[in-house]
């Protein structure tokens, strides 16, 4: 127990599944700290990062008036909001604890004496944990919002953001609440083995006699997708797209929205499932003598191709709602810009052996950062 610090607090002592995890973290960083390209890198990032933050504060102050719009916006569809966050937290607690049951059947804690009220206690901090970092990130959007109002509107507005700011806050922890309760419910009782991930993938088309192929990685990412895209997972998206249709609209645009929203979930998965394809397959081809240039063309031509043709389709459901030709081309350029970056970093760092998350994490942030200088372009313009 040497590897704790002095300042790790008593009652965690007193939980090994939990200390197990605080002792992972520490090393983890201790060995962090011991590389000092690492440290380098961390320090550039943290630099960018608060740079690209004052730079939204700053637009942010300029176009307060369209982030209280925006506030206001979500206030009004607050049920929709709280929809939105219940589904995400069920899935998301479903999901992790059963991540959690099987990495504890599988942990060599499995013949230690622990309490179950321990276990309980593990379960429940590392499966409620994302949803506690997202509801601090709404606290932190809304006092972000605030702070934009203060100077940029007038007092008749700015006494309307705080009731705004409470509905979208309120909406937002009562969603997390009952769906964190609905996902911990469904997910109880299930044993691991029931939760294959390949029954939807498609079989492969065997014609000839097998040969080794590096041609064969190019259908990984698309045959994650469809792991991922089961059922039990899908409905979750569709009943998010068909609430998101308003009342009164045409057919036309009913279905545009329904679309739009199963086009942008798979470019997403397709992107994820990118990233978690190259960290397994450099696992295992990093000591072959395939070369990086064949790695990285094996594995990501067919999803560039897929993603290409999702923004194109994006694209035009866009001009069907009625955005104009030059925001969509904006925000398709913006996509393929990001898909290209977080895949040739994922693509290169894992083939190398290192970890690509500060890149992914930073290409994520100017992204976020671009998007919402355009949109306060947009607003003002306007």
């Amino acid at each position: 127990m040497r590897s704790l610090p002095a300042w790790t607090p008593g009652w965690l002592r007193r939980h090994p599944a939990l200390l197990v995890e605080w002792l992972r973290f520490v090393n983890a960083l201790s060995r962090w700290r011991e590389d000092g390209r690492r440290a380098a890198v961390f320090v550039a990032s943290a630099v960018v990062s608060i740079s690209a933050a004052v730079a939204m504060v700053a637009l942010s102050l300029d176009s307060g008036r369209h982030a209280v719009g925006f506030v206001d916006a979500l206030a009004k569809y607050w049920l929709l909001v709280a929809v939105i966050a219940a589904v995400y937290a069920a899935s998301t607690v479903a999901r992790r604890r059963r991540q959690v049951v099987e990495s504890q059947a599988q942990s060599w804690l499995i013949a230690t004496p622990i309490p179950p009220s321990s276990l309980r206690l593990s379960h429940a901090i590392r499966t409620l944990f994302p949803l506690v970092v997202m509801f601090l990130a709404v606290l932190v959007a809304a006092g972000v919002v605030a702070l934009a109002s203060d100077g940029a509107t007038t007092m008749s507005a700015i006494d309307s953001v705080p009731n705004a700011s409470a509905i979208v806050i309120a909406a937002v922890a009562g969603g997390l609440l009952v769906g964190g309760f609905a996902g911990w419910w469904a997910a109880r009782g299930r044993k691991p083995a029931e939760f294959a991930a390949s029954r939807y993938v498609l079989r492969p088309k065997a014609s000839g006699p097998l040969q080794p192929d590096a041609s064969a990685l190019a259908h990984w990412p698309t045959a994650q997708v469809m792991a991922w895209s089961r059922p039990e997972n899908s409905r979750y998206l569709l009943i998010i797209a068909l609430l998101a249709v308003q009342g009164g609209s045409s057919a036309v645009t009913g279905l545009s929205v329904v679309a739009m929203y199963f086009v942008a979930s798979y470019l997403a998965a397709l992107l994820s499932a990118m990233i978690k394809v190259a960290e397994h397959a450099a696992a295992w081809l990093r000591a072959t003598p395939m070369t990086l240039g064949e790695f990285v063309w094996a594995l990501s031509r067919r999803a560039l191709l897929h993603q290409v043709g999702g923004t194109v389709l994006a694209g035009v459901v866009m001009l069907i709602l009625g955005s104009p030709i030059e925001m969509a081309l904006q925000i398709a350029s913006l996509w393929l810009v990001l898909v290209l970056s977080i895949s040739g970093f994922a693509l290169i760092d894992n083939y190398r052996g290192r970890s690509p998350a500060i890149k992914i994490a930073l290409s994520v942030a100017t992204f976020a950062a671009l998007a919402m200088a355009m949109q306060f372009r947009a607003g003002a313009k306007a």
